[in-house]
């Protein structure tokens, strides 16, 4: 019962008749899902929205970048 309210909330936003506040939804979407690393579809984003998003993040692997032997010291005013 929640999630069809849910379901019906997220679609009458993602249809927006007025084009600002349909945009503005969508992007609030594409922000949540790029931080998931997550294709910006309808559907992932409606899955997100009902909190049935299983986001598969991947290993990062960090490391540092390599330093060139010809650096300076900062310049002094």
């Amino acid at each position: 019962m929640v999630e069809d309210f849910k379901n019906q909330q997220f679609t009458r936003m993602w249809n927006e008749e007025n084009k600002s506040k349909q945009q503005k939804f969508r992007n609030l979407m594409k922000s949540k899902l790029d931080l998931l690393h997550v294709e910006v579809t309808e559907e992932n984003a409606r899955a997100f929205y009902n909190g049935r998003l299983e986001s598969r993040q991947p290993e990062r692997i960090y490391q540092m970048p390599e330093r060139s032997d010809d650096r300076r010291p900062p310049r002094r005013r």
